[in-house]
């Protein structure tokens, strides 16, 4: 039970630090106007939304079936996130 409230607390600063890498990195890009940094914005937007998306569920929801779910989806939004920010350098 501990873990569990440990682990979504650590979500939600997860949450809260990635917003501000994408705030900082987004203020960066209002100077440069660089289509890469913008698809790297997007690319890690995913990616913070899909490395805590799982434990944000299980804080407002208890069953089981949409929390095994969450998860899954969770890796996907992981794999995409990384995919765009990587097309996002390659194409630079």
């Amino acid at each position: 039970m501990q873990i569990e409230v440990v682990q979504q607390m650590f979500a939600v600063v997860t949450l809260l630090m990635g917003a501000l890498i994408i705030a900082i990195i987004s203020n960066a890009y209002r100077i440069v106007r660089q289509q890469t940094l913008l698809l790297f914005i997007y690319g890690f937007f995913i990616l913070i939304i899909g490395i805590t998306f799982a434990d944000l569920v299980s804080i407002f929801t208890l069953d089981e079936f949409i929390t095994i779910w969450s998860t899954i989806f969770s890796r996907i939004m992981v794999i995409l996130g990384l995919c765009v920010m990587a097309y996002g350098v390659l194409r630079g």
